[in-house]
């Protein structure tokens, strides 16, 4: 199955076979912008970013369908992704404000009212975009808790213990000024690569051996084709091949990644709509989700490992997040 969550669509299951999709159903929720599935029970949780920030979590039926289990107020403006710890509990990154929201999840999927809120503070040199805090991610790093500070140009590491977050490495990172980091993915050699969307730039950081703490080694172009606004990021299995969604030119870039980390382009393909805010990997099929252009395409890999288009594209208000289960 593939879950899809939108903007005013709610969330969508659609059945898979290879890289076509069949909706067979829909559940009504405000804004479920984005989508974890949890690793135990058959249970998804989901934000509402818009219109009543809060998480939700969904029971899984047999034949994928949901139905809403709990609902809790994040304590801050606009959540827009999620962390579900191996501890029992359910995070959430608050863009709005930039705050971290934990609430505990019962045995059987249900979110309890949350454990703690951890509020940011700062600002970075856009002064449009950067404020004030903006979390946009949340993360694991080992033990830590990593959060993606987009108003900040920082990346923040936390603690987590009987559902209190506490501040372990501040920063874990720090991009360039005005980067503005979204999101981040780790290289089994250790090497962070962080898609920075306000200046459309790839920060690639190396860990310090003795304390863990990752330092900016590089900057990388995010794509060749104008102005851009960076949004999803993620390695292929065999961590040779990196690819990032670019809002504005509407491409998947895909970057070789040498035996030492460091990247080269290698090809951008369309996205198939406007504004791929996120893509997800799955089986060799990548999705990718177009927000404003409103479908979910369809990606193969060639030898290369370069994602081509297979023609397959469903139609669906405000994609945002795709979610394959």
């Amino acid at each position: 199955m593939i879950y899809v969550g939108s903007y005013g669509s709610g969330i969508s299951v659609f059945a898979r076979d290879g890289a076509r999709l069949t909706l067979v159903a829909r559940v009504d929720a405000p804004d479920p912008s984005y989508l974890v599935a949890d690793p135990h029970l058959p249970v998804l949780y989901a934000v509402d970013e818009l219109t009543d920030p809060s998480v939700a979590s969904f029971a899984i039926a047999d034949d994928g369908g949901l139905t809403e289990l709990s609902r809790q107020p994040t304590g801050g403006g606009s959540p827009c992704h999620l962390l579900r710890h191996p501890a029992g509990y359910l995070l959430a990154a608050n863009y709005d404000g930039g705050s971290v929201s934990v609430h505990p999840i019962a045995a059987d999927g249900t979110l309890g009212p949350r454990t703690d809120l951890v509020q940011h503070t700062g600002s970075g040199p856009d002064p449009e975009r950067q404020q004030g805090p903006h979390a946009h991610e949340v993360r694991l790093a080992g033990d830590l808790v990593v959060v993606v500070d987009l108003g900040l140009d920082r990346l923040i590491g936390y603690t987590l213990k009987a559902g209190k977050l506490t501040a372990a490495a501040d920063p874990f990172a720090r991009t360039h000024p005005g980067a503005g980091p979204r999101h981040a993915v780790a290289h089994p050699n250790r090497r962070w690569y962080v898609a920075d969307e306000l200046d459309a730039t790839i920060a690639v950081f190396d860990p310090d051996p003795s304390t863990g703490v990752l330092h900016e080694v590089a900057a990388v172009p995010s794509t060749m084709d104008g102005p851009s606004a960076p949004a999803g990021i993620a390695l292929s299995a065999d961590a040779t091949r990196l690819y990032l969604s670019n809002r504005g030119p509407d491409t998947i870039a895909t970057f070789a990644v040498d035996a030492s980390g460091d990247l080269a382009l290698l090809d951008e393909v369309s996205s198939g709509g406007s504004w791929p805010r996120h893509f997800a990997i799955d089986g060799g099929v990548l999705f990718a989700a177009n927000q404003k252009g409103n479908s979910v395409v369809s990606f193969r890999f060639d030898a290369e490992g370069l994602p081509r288009p297979t023609g397959d594209v469903v139609e669906l208000d405000s994609p945002t997040c795709v979610l394959p289960r």
